[in-house]
Formats: structure tokens, C-alpha cells, sequence
């Protein structure tokens, strides 16, 4: 049938459709609550600008930190070396600067006691101590600083520990990737499986404290990196592409609305060192997970180029069974059923760009990224009907050889504006994503019924769908005092989604093909978002506070044409939202802090969960989306405390969501046929407690921990369910540079009740060994993921005409891997020992809006 292809709009014409005028009459208690909040902000602001424009020379007089960066011989100077000045109070970034041509460098700075880091890729990371500011000494010349060298000319300097896996910080908790050895050879769904709180089910969603109500970002902007479904895209993205991943659970307004329980942001890698450095991986493992990566940069004066590659072949045999009991008025009977799969695939991952710097204060960077991937999938599902006394009264095998290809082009391109006044910074991007996944398959169904006619079927699948997408966005921070900021910001996104999906059978195994009209449709879905948002923080004493409000416009409409209906259905939904954000920071001592935070965020519906078409390749088992459903709400609140002490990190967090219009998926029953459909449930109430930890005990041995135990009710629509469960991670990690690094890490996840039956619990075990070669350039390492063979996703449904009890595993038996790794220029980045932060004004999350 004809495809639909409905291109998006200039941004003029959309405006247009709006119809901003309905809108207004529609919200206007809203808008008016809006305009109030608005004059709030310019008061707040005019307030504190007023307070801070105070006489010149009525303020505490400044001081300054000088000295000059070499490397380690002494006998070259280091340009854009990074000084960072923190606080002894609280650990918080208070200034810094880089280094001019000569090395050197001078920073202004009020009355205080302070650390400073210095920073040079390829040079390791150094930490100055006991720097006193005040009426003793308003300067301190620190003369020359030579990194990386073990004889330095001032004896507070020192260099330690490598950078932690964990990075404790109020608002958000970062995971370096490549620290942690469990991760080797892995996807970005096996990494994201690994990490604390995180989950992902059977279907490859993932989940955050219990809720798959999460955004999953790239590089702190939405990317066809992932894929259409989300799940896919990351089994195809190789991990070793990626640098960290930050978890966000309660964002501010400058953050997408989107994602109730928060916010997953992957930051690939990406080197800015000057001159030529890079690493170079190769990889093998089995199951058969063969792959090599690039990771290099070229940086002049004025222009850095970077380049990210990687490759990667992967098999995964999969295997699981589902047990059905049909209990009816007139009969009950068995169908037990046996699921073999193997996917197996090359997919290559490509992203390269450059910045160019125009002056230190003007940047801009120009990027590409290209993913391309091709898999070849069998599944073989086998039934066996039983009756009442489960003897044997028929069988049937259905074999589905599916191709699957994958196409993702995007472009970004960001401008970055630093202004004469420190902190004042505008930020520009524009992004472009085109998509394409094609999945054809080929079914043999074969059925034989004791007394009855062998029922013998081929049947072939068409599946063509693909995504483009436009996002503008715009930031700008103006700061209005010492430790004050005012921020807005401007996104516009606008995406258009098509899938045309066709079914054709052979009943008489004749090789003419026939259309299926019941199964065959052409879906469209076209979303678009407005944005703004306003912001405001500041910090008294040992108080920090932020306020911040923030305004989205959806625009949703799909389009459903199949051939066995007359007419097209068209489904709109245009809203107007208010997400209000705040937080308040109390600095009880130099190394314990205590946040209380809220923000509203919202969870509209997924392009699969709205796209009513039947997934085939299971004819009992039918997975199938409801273009009806609302958008989910969620109101989160979160106290946490957190203590940074120089060897350890301990974060505690009382968190509680309520969400309205929550979504699960219901199963019903019809002729031994069960149907899975999202559905909005009513409300939800989620009340839980985390706890973070890391800590040092030696130079060799570290151990991190987290413990998510939490309370989840749902109620709506004569379903209930009342939960309580939890989930612990623990690792062990100890390194001797002479010997090896050796990792232990195991996972639990307990039982939790579901609004039809029982999540089962599942639990993994994982061990690591590296070991540094060839003058600490190289690097190899051996993990086996799932060493007891454990990690398996059992559950069952209860309802009033039947019972299923069921088991899945994405990858059957232990996985082992083996890379190697070699640096050209390039040293272990190095950190702090502790690697947390309480400044809840973090780096890493590049253009983020």
C-alpha cells in the first residue's frame, strides 16, 4: 500500500497551527500562574542585582593565585593548562581559569581557605592544598608547577589515586565507564544494566528506581544514537564508545521535561588534548563478541579534530519458556511453550567533528555521528497443547528468519559564547537526526492437532520505519553576583516517525502470497514541543538555593491507515504543561551537605506504545500499542545527604513520586491467544530509600555499594498492586600496579508484585582482571559477565481465566571477554582519590536544556 510521508513543517507554520489564541482561553489559570511565577523571577533578580551592585571598595578586598604549568622536565610550558579553585569548606568550584601562552596564569579571588587542580591531557592530574587567603597573605605566588613529576618544588603537592568509578554529587551521580571491568566488551544496554538503581526488563526497557518513566540522552541532547525503540539502538552502540554515564533523578528547569523519574545522559568519548593522542582496542569474548575501536584527536592552536570509531561483531543465543494454564467454565487446558534465539550481527559506530576556536571566548563545534548495523535473527518458538490431565492433544513450531538493517545519520552543530564577565556564557546548537530500520522476515508454521487436518503456513513481514527529527536549542546564564545566576533558554523540537508495516500469507505452501489486511497498516507520528524556561540561584552563606519554572507546548498527531478500514484514524493531543523546579543546599560542615529538592516532570507517549500495530512473531503472545493513551505526570521529591570525606563518599536519599495516568502494560486472554497493551492506570505513589557509597580502605583495595529499597502502590481501573521490594549492587576493586587490577561485583534484584502477577528476583555475579603492560600504555583485561548464570527474567500473571509462568534470558550462560588496549599520548586520566563534588553545579552535560 502506499506509504504516507508527512514532512515537518517550517517552524513559522507550526507557530501557526498552534492556535495560540484557543490555547490561552484553554490554560489561561495556568498562564496567569505562569506570568506571576515570571514577575517573581524579575523581582528575585532585580532584588539580589540590586543587592550585589554595592559601592565598589564597600566589599571585602580581593586576592590573587599565580604561578606557571610545565611539564614534568620543567622545560616547556603548559598552554591551556586548567586551574580549578575550590573550596576547603564544601568542595564547591569557586574559580579557575586556563593557562596563557607562556604557561602562566592569575586568578582573582575573595578571602578564603582553598584547594586548586591542575589539569593537562596526557599529564597527570595535580592537587594543591592549604592555600590561605587573608589578612596574613592577599597573594600567593605558587611559582613553577611542573605536572606529572614526582619532584616538585612544593611539598603540598600531590598526585593521587585514579579516577573513581562513582562520583558522588547532590544532584546527579556519574559512572566513568571504563573503570568498572564488568563493562568490558559490552553494549550501552549491558552497561546501563550494570550500574546502580538502573534496570533493564525482557522487552530491553529500562528502568530508574523501579519506574521505565526515564529519558535517555547522548551527550545531554535526545540522539538517533539509541534508536527508534530506545532498546535496540542500545544493543547496537558498542560501550567502548563511552566515556560516562550521569543519572540525574531530580532535574532542574533547564532540563528536558521529559523523563518522570529522570534522566540517563550518555557523554561519549571525546579528547581535546593539544597535538596527536588517541587509544586504539581490540576485542574478543564468547559468545562471539569480536570488535575494535578508534578514539583519536589532532589540536592545534585553534582547531581540534576528533574521531570515534568502532566495530563489532556479537552473537547472542537466547533462550526461555512460558507455561499457560486456560481456566474456563467448559474447559481447562495446557499450552506450554519453548523459545530458542539467536541474534547475531555487525554493527559499526562512527563520530567525528572538529572545534574551532575562534578566540578563547568563541567557540564552535561541528559534528557528524553514523551508525550502521546488519543482523541476521532466528527464532524458533515451539507449543505444545495439553488438556486437562496435561496429556499431549497437538503441536505446533513457528520459525521466524529475520534480517534486520539499520541506518542513523546526525548532525550537530554548537556555538558556545563566553562573555567578558566571568560566567556569563550563550550557547547555541542545532541538531538534524535521520533514521532507518527495515526488519523483514520469513515465517514457517507448522501445526498438527491429533484428529485433525495438518495445518502447514508460510507467512513473510514487512516492517519499514524510520524517524527525522529537528531540535533548535538556545542557553544563556548571566550571573549577577559572586555566587548568583540567572538563566533561560529556548528549545524547539519537532519529530516525524513512519512505519508501514505489511503481513502476507501462503496458506496452501503454493508460493503465492496474499495480503493480510487485518495485520497490514501505514502509521505516522508527528510530535512537536516548544519550550521555554527561566532560572534563578544563588548562594548565602552556607545556604545555596535554585528556583526555576519551565513551559512546554506539545503538539501531537497520528495517523493510522490499514486496509481493513474504510477510514483513516487520526488521534490529536495538544497540551500545555508548567514544570516547576526547586532546591535548597544547606553546608552543615566541610564535608557534609543536606539538599531538599521538587520538580514536576512528564512522560509522554513512546511512538511504539501509540503505534497499534501486532508484533507476529509470536501468534500467541501479542504485543500491540493504543494510540489513546495520555501523557503521564509525575511530582518528585527528594531529600538527600551526602558526606565527601577525603578516602570515602556516602550519599542517603528519601525520595517519593506521585504520578497521575500511569501506564502498564495489561494482559488479556482471548481463545488462547494473550494480548499485551498499554493502558493508563489511574495513579501511582512510590516512596523509597537510597543509599550510595564508596570507600578507599586502602591503596590497593576500594569497595563501592548501593541499597534502593522502595514502596510502589498503584491503583485505577479495578487493577491494584502493592509492592515492596528492593535491589543491591556491591563491588569490590583492588589494584596492585606491579601484579594486576582484580574487580568482584554482584547484583540483586528481589521479587516485586505487578498489577497481574509477580516479578520474579534475579541476581548476577561478575569478575574482572586486568593488567598494565608496555610502560603502562597498554592495558589487558578479561571479564566474565554472569559467572553462575543467574541473570534470568522470570515472572508470572494471575488473572480469572489464566495463569503464565515464564523465563527469558537475552544471552544464554556466562559471557567471557578479552581486550586489549594501547594509548598513543595518553596517560589514565587521574583524579582527587574521593572523585565527588558538592558544588550540584556539575560539568559533563554539554548544551543541556
Amino acid at each position: 500500500m502506499p506509504k504516507t510521508n508527512m514532512q515537518a513543517e517550517p517552524l513559522g507554520r507550526c507557530l501557526q497551527k498552534l492556535k495560540l489564541y484557543q490555547v490561552y482561553q484553554k490554560w489561561r489559570i495556568l498562564i496567569l500562574a505562569a506570568r506571576y511565577t515570571l514577575l517573581l523571577f524579575v523581582a528575585l533578580c532585580y532584588t539580589t542585582f540590586a543587592h550585589a551592585q554595592r559601592p565598589e571598595g564597600s566589599g571585602p578586598p580581593m586576592g590573587t593565585i599565580s604561578g606557571t604549568v610545565t611539564n614534568e622536565a620543567g622545560d616547556q610550558v603548559l598552554e591551556f593548562a586548567t586551574v580549578a579553585v575550590h573550596s576547603v569548606r564544601d568542595s564547591s568550584l569557586v574559580g579557575g581559569g586556563i593557562t596563557d601562552a607562556k604557561g602562566s596564569f592569575t586568578l582573582q579571588i575573595k578571602p578564603g581557605k582553598y584547594y586548586l587542580k591542575f589539569n593537562f591531557i596526557g599529564q597527570e592530574e595535580a592537587i594543591i592544598s592549604d592555600i590561605n587567603i587573608g589578612r596574613g597573605s592577599m597573594q600567593a605566588n605558587l611559582r613553577k608547577m611542573a605536572l606529572g613529576s614526582s619532584n616538585l618544588e612544593l611539598d603540598e603537592l600531590t598526585v593521587q589515586g585514579e579516577r573513581t568509578q562513582m562520583e558522588l554529587q547532590l544532584d546527579k551521580k556519574i559512572y566513568n565507564i571504563g573503570k568498572d571491568l564488568s563493562n568490558l566488551g559490552g553494549s550501552a544496554a549491558d552497561l546501563l544494566a550494570n550500574l546502580p538503581s538502573l534496570e533493564i526488563d525482557v522487552d530491553g526497557n529500562v528502568s530508574l528506581r523501579g519506574s521505565e518513566n526515564v529519558q535517555i540522552l547522548v551527550d545531554g541532547k535526545p540522539s538517533g544514537l539509541i534508536g527508534l525503540s530506545g532498546s535496540g539502538g542500545l544493543q547496537q552502540l558498542q560501550g567502548n564508545l563511552i566515556e560516562s554515564v550521569e543519572i540525574i533523578t531530580n532535574p532542574s528547569a533547564r532540563y528536558d521535561a521529559e523523563g518522570g523519574a529522570g534522566i540517563i545522559n550518555i557523554i561519549l568519548k571525546k579528547e581535546k588534548a593539544k597535538g596527536f593522542n588517541g587509544s586504539f582496542q581490540l576485542q574478543t569474548g564468547y559468545p562471539a563478541n569480536h570488535g575494535a575501536s578508534v578514539n583519536v584527536n589532532y589540536r592545534t592552536s585553534w582547531i581540534n579534530w576528533f574521531v570515534n570509531y568502532g566495530v563489532s561483531f556479537r552473537r547472542s543465543p537466547g533462550a526461555g519458556f512460558t507455561n499457560n494454564f486456560y481456566n474456563r467454565k467448559d474447559t481447562t487446558y495446557y499450552i506450554d511453550q519453548l523459545n530458542d534465539r539467536n541474534r547475531e550481527g555487525i554493527s559499526q559506530n562512527i563520530r567525528f567533528g572538529s572545534d574551532i576556536y575562534f578566540n578563547e571566548k568563541n567557540i564552535l563545534t561541528l559534528s557528524a555521528s553514523y551508525r550502521d548495523s546488519d543482523s541476521d535473527n532466528k527464532t524458533t518458538t515451539s507449543y505444545e497443547y495439553l488438556d486437562f490431565d496435561r496429556s499431549a492433544i497437538g503441536s505446533r513450531v513457528r520459525i521466524d528468519n529475520e534480517t534486520e538493517e539499520d541506518l542513523n545519520w546526525q548532525y550537530t552543530t554548537n556555538f558556545v559564547r563566553d562573555f567578558n564577565r566571568k560566567g556569563q556564557k550563550l550557547n547555541l546548537s542545532i541538531q538534524y537526526q535521520n533514521s532507518n530500520e527495515i526488519e523483514i522476515s520469513a515465517f514457517d508454521d507448522i501445526t498438527r492437532i491429533i484428529g485433525e487436518t495438518a495445518d502447514d503456513l508460510d507467512q513473510r513481514a514487512d516492517n519499514d520505519n524510520g524517524q527525522k527529527r529537528t531540535l533548535i536549542n538556545a542557553d544563556y546564564i548571566h550571573p549577577f553576583s559572586q555566587s548568583g545566576k540567572f538563566e533561560s533558554g529556548f528549545r524547539y523540537s519537532f519529530r516525524n516517525i513512519f512505519n508501514d508495516y505489511q503481513v502476507e500469507s501462503d496458506s496452501t505452501k503454493s508460493g503465492v502470497y496474499e495480503e493480510v489486511n487485518e495485520l497490514t497498516n501505514d502509521f505516522n507520528f508527528d510530535e512537536g514541543v516548544l519550550a521555554t524556561y527561566v532560572m534563578i540561584n544563588n548562594k548565602v552563606g552556607k545556604i545555596s538555593w535554585q528556583m526555576g519554572t519551565r513551559l512546554e507546548h506539545t503538539n501531537l498527531e497520528t495517523l493510522l491507515e490499514a486496509t481493513d478500514f474504510e477510514d483513516e484514524k487520526l488521534n490529536t493531543q495538544n497540551y500545555l504543561s508548567f514544570f516547576p523546579s526547586a532546591n535548597l543546599t544547606y553546608g552543615f560542615t566541610e564535608v557534609t551537605s543536606v539538599q531538599i529538592s521538587y520538580s514536576r516532570r512528564i512522560n509522554r507517549p513512546r511512538y511504539r506504545h501509540l503505534n497499534p500495530f501486532v508484533t507476529y512473531s509470536d501468534p500467541l503472545n501479542i504485543y500491540r500499542g493504543n494510540p489513546d493513551l495520555k501523557p503521564q505526570l509525575t511530582n518528585s521529591y527528594e531529600l538527600g545527604i551526602l558526606r565527601n570525606k577525603e578516602k570515602s563518599s556516602i550519599y542517603y536519599g528519601i525520595y517519593h513520586r506521585y504520578t497521575e495516568d500511569v501506564v502498564q502494560r495489561i494482559q488479556t486472554e482471548t481463545d488462547g491467544i494473550t494480548t499485551r497493551m498499554p493502558n493508563n492506570l489511574a495513579t501511582r505513589n512510590d516512596i523509597g530509600i537510597e543509599l550510595n557509597l564508596s570507600k578507599e580502605f586502602s591503596k590497593q583495595f576500594r569497595s563501592t555499594g548501593n541499597f534502593n529499597f522502595y514502596n510502589s502502590q498503584t491503583e485505577g481501573l479495578g487493577l491494584s498492586a502493592n509492592t515492596t521490594t528492593f535491589s543491591f549492587r556491591q563491588g569490590n576493586y583492588y589494584r596492585n600496579s606491579k601484579l594486576f587490577n582484580a574487580q568482584m561485583s554482584i547484583w540483586y534484584r528481589a521479587p516485586q508484585q505487578t498489577t497481574q502477577g509477580e516479578r520474579l528476583g534475579m541476581a548476577s555475579l561478575d569478575v574482572g582482571l586486568s593488567k598494565d603492560v608496555m610502560k603502562n600504555n597498554g592495558t589487558i583485561s578479561m571479564n566474565v559477565r554472569d559467572l553462575l548464570n543467574t541473570r534470568k527474567y522470570r515472572g508470572e500473571t494471575i488473572t480469572e481465566t489464566f495463569t503464565t509462568n515464564s523465563q527469558f534470558q537475552w544471552r544464554k550462560g556466562p559471557t567471557v571477554t578479552l581486550s586489549f588496549i594501547y594509548r598513543i599520548n595518553q596517560k589514565k586520566q587521574r583524579q582527587r582519590s574521593s572523585g565527588n563534588r558538592q558544588d550540584g553545579e556539575g560539568g559533563g552535560f554539554e548544551g543541556e536544556f
